[in-house]
């Protein structure tokens, strides 16, 4: 945001200098990125001449050397290439020592073998204009000798560039920056006047050029239409042209630029239609229809879309609301009647369409960051009572309004003991009053301990107690807070379990060859509802962006983003990981959560002469087992998932509860629905751990270690007719126990491995063959074949209770 100084006399005294003003800015949070200086500052070298005498140079055609009188006695010799000035002319004269615009200074110099002892100015060459065809001529009245600025305006101006924050949108206009201004110098507001026009809300006010209004769409909540007749279109003041240009915006027409310079001085966009080009005398604010089309005021054809709103006649769209014109209803020369536009759009609307459109223009940026909706018909007024003074113009019948916003004021019950509570140190109670009345608060005070206090239209920002004590701090300067001494236990990264987990666990995935991520923890509300769920997401009271406004659930989604993101980029080496924080339900309890999560194709993307095998659900699983093992020795088995937003269904399993194991280990395909949602074509494998925080209080589990046997081991192969879904893992468990049943006590069984699984020929429906192996060992003797068989066919026949044995033929 371009804030001019100059602007801002309008609105206060400012008895500051310019670095003061600058640490001004940046104590109440309006940072500022740097400053530019437009037209030449007041110098006792640059003073009015008067052309004596003109002699041709006598070594070069297109120079003239000139005698200038500059003061009593005082007769300079100047060089020129001008050849619009004629003797007796007054021209403006740059000394030497002078410093003109773009720290371009004046020195004695010879040009072509004749000293020049100055030189006289263009209007470009004092920052006052483009033109550089000829010499400034002023006034024959003019003193000579005077200082230039005491005769004309030079429009030296400083301009500050501020960095604002999304949720400041009442500072992106000339009067929002004054308002703060004044609450932190403690200077007077001075508002423009407003010459009051009738405003009508329940009918159409006779005599204007609109028969009806109609709003047919949620993303208008008001729209204010004003009628001026018998203008007469063309250049705009110099004082308008000046401040439009010193904030970076082109002046067009007096009209258009009346709109323009009151959108800058009070940040709310207005749009000017030329009444006769609306044909049928309507106005309707609908919706755009797919594949609906406009040409914007830049020339180009817009194809729009039905979640764009737009402001159309009887015949056609006029308007993308809240971003552009189009050049069906765009002023000329020959417009003599306007109808003034001043409207509110829903900010999340309006920042849908600028993007999808590509466009950016001043009114979309004020917009998206929304607006003062209880002034919006006071603008409109102020840019006709501007057009009447400015083109000739008359107002027609009342302002048209038509409002679906209503009165909705947010009135906060404030106890003023809270600044000192929340700020560590007290503010004078009538400090923090003038502070917050100065900011356009009002208070009403039920007692000295209790204040209600209503929020101005201007700052939607503010929604609870904390944030009005917030901006009383703001105003009263972080500056003033009491230095006072703090302990605090510091912990060292290598002391803090999770940190240390987070590290060991980056270093393992990077050397299985992934790739780190850091995405943002805010994710779109939406993605979030509709990948896990309407309870699933936690909103943020006050987002900066709107696609931002929830704590992930997941960090999958970002990884998602990387992956498309590279693709679409040329980088097809697209093995990621992440480590971060999730929020998720517990027990009906938001809980943050420690993630870990990795995303992978399925094979890699770049060609390659050498045949690689696709990885697969055992790939992605074997490749966390190592990262699980730090939580538990012997870890629950994975379940298959049934249904999911996220995983593929069947092709998915899940290990672990965070309201029990206090961790939750997924892995498998994503689901194909998803990686579409990101517009990524190939198979995606992911796993993902979540961690809840209490598992890094709980002591770690002993472990005891015990010597190889040296003795042999039997091992008996077991085959098993099972139903199709059942999990390994089950049968393994099973048979287990089983075996663990029939053996005697100095045995132990080694493991139990799946080493065949077979569907087809005489396998019954529905099933499948398992093959698996048991082996036995001791620590103490070697086993006997005929002991191990007696007690194969003991866990054989506790195994049958569950499964049929296939038997060999």
């Amino acid at each position: 945001m371009k804030v001019s100084t100059r602007w801002l006399s309008r609105y206060l005294d400012i008895r500051i200098g310019e670095e003061e003003l600058c640490e001004v800015f940046t104590s109440i949070g309006l940072e500022v990125e740097w400053i530019e200086h437009i037209g030449t500052a007041r110098q006792k070298t640059l003073v009015v001449g008067e052309i004596k005498e003109i002699r041709q140079h006598p070594n070069a055609d297109k120079l003239s050397v000139c005698a200038v009188c500059v003061g009593p006695n005082d007769t300079r010799q100047i060089v020129c290439g001008a050849k619009n000035f004629k003797l007796n002319d007054h021209v403006p004269v740059a000394l030497p020592g002078t410093i003109l615009p773009g720290d371009f200074k004046i020195n004695k110099s010879n040009l072509r073998g004749v000293d020049s002892d100055g030189m006289m100015c263009s209007s470009k060459e004092l920052g006052l204009g483009e033109d550089h065809s000829g010499l400034l001529i002023l006034e024959r009245n003019t003193p000579i000798g005077t200082c230039l600025h005491d005769t004309i305006d030079v429009n030296w101006d400083t301009i500050f560039n501020l960095s604002l924050t999304a949720n400041r949108g009442d500072c992106l206009s000339h009067i929002g920056i004054a308002r703060d201004l004044a609450a932190k110098l403690n200077v007077a507001l001075k508002l423009p006047q407003i010459h009051g026009v009738e405003v009508s809300e329940k009918e159409r006010p006779k005599g204007h050029f609109l028969e009806k209004i109609s709003i047919e769409t949620d993303n208008c909540g008001c729209y204010v239409a004003i009628c001026v007749k018998n203008v007469k279109i063309g250049d705009s003041p110099n004082w308008v042209k000046r401040d439009l240009a010193a904030v970076g915006v082109r002046s067009i027409s007096n009209a258009v630029d009346i709109g323009n310079w009151v959108m800058m001085e009070t940040g709310q966009p207005v749009h000017i239609f030329d009444a006769k080009k609306i044909r049928g005398n309507q106005l309707t604010i609908r919706q755009a229809r797919d594949e609906e089309t406009i040409i914007s005021l830049d020339g180009q054809k817009r194809m729009l879309s039905g979640d764009m709103a737009v402001i159309c006649d009887m015949e056609r769209p006029l308007v993308v609301a809240g971003i552009t014109g189009s050049v069906d209803a765009e002023v000329d020369d020959n417009t003599m009647d306007i109808l003034i536009e001043s409207a509110y759009f829903n900010p999340d609307s309006i920042r849908r369409s600028a993007k999808t459109l590509n466009i950016s223009t001043e009114s979309s940026y004020r917009f998206s960051r929304d607006i003062d909706k209880a002034n919006i018909a006071n603008y409109g007024v102020r840019v006709a009572n501007l057009m009447t003074e400015i083109c000739g113009g008359e107002i027609v019948a009342a302002c048209w309004k038509v409002d679906n916003l209503g009165e909705k004021t947010i009135v906060i019950d404030f106890q003023p003991s809270l600044i000192g509570e929340l700020c560590g140190f007290t503010i004078l109670l009538e400090i923090a009053e003038n502070i917050l009345i100065k900011l356009g608060f009002l208070i009403e005070k039920s007692s000295a301990e209790n204040w209600k206090i209503t929020v101005p239209a201007h700052r939607p920002d503010i929604a609870c107690a904390s944030d009005i004590v917030s901006e009383c701090l703001r105003i009263y300067g972080t500056d003033k807070i009491p230095t006072t001494p703090t302990k605090c236990t510091g912990i060292h990264h290598e002391s803090d379990p999770s940190a240390v987990f987070c590290q060991n666990a980056s270093n393992y995935l990077s050397g299985q060859g992934f790739f780190e991520c850091y995405n943002f923890a805010l994710r779109n509300g939406n993605e979030i509802k509709n990948f896990f769920g309407e309870n699933a997401a936690l909103s943020v009271r006050n987002p900066f962006n709107a696609d931002q406004n929830c704590y992930r659930s997941s960090l999958i989604p970002g990884l998602l983003d990387a992956i498309k993101f590279n693709i679409q980029n040329g980088n097809l080496d697209i093995k990621f990981f992440e480590t971060g924080h999730v929020v998720l339900r517990v027990d009906e309890k938001f809980n943050e959560c420690l993630a870990i999560g990795c995303v992978m194709p399925i094979k890699p993307l770049e060609r390659s002469w050498q045949l690689v095998e696709a990885a697969d659900f055992y790939d992605v699983k074997a490749l966390i087992l190592p990262i699980l093992k730090n939580f538990s020795q012997r870890l629950a088995q994975f379940n298959p998932i049934k249904i999911s937003n996220i995983w593929q269904p069947e092709h998915a399993a899940c290990c672990g509860f965070l309201n029990r194991e206090k961790f939750q280990a997924t892995c498998g395909f994503l689901n194909i629905n998803l990686t579409k949602a990101f517009d990524i074509k190939q198979y995606v494998l992911a796993a993902e751990i979540m961690i809840h925080p209490a598992i890094f209080g709980r002591k770690p589990e002993k472990v005891s270690h015990k010597p190889f046997s040296q003795f042999p081991r039997i091992s008996k192969d077991l085959s098993l007719i099972v139903k199709l879904d059942e999990p390994a893992a089950n049968i393994e468990g099973k048979v287990m126990k089983a075996a663990q049943k029939s053996i005697l006590n100095d045995v132990f069984i080694e493991s139990i491995k799946v080493f065949d699984v077979y569907q087809g020929k005489e396998i019954p429906d529905g099933t499948k063959n398992i093959g698996l192996t048991i082996n036995y060992r001791s620590h103490g003797r070697t086993l006997i074949d005929s002991e191990i068989q007696a007690a194969f066919n003991a866990m054989q026949s506790e195994v049958e209770k569950s499964y049929e044995i296939r038997k060999q033929s």
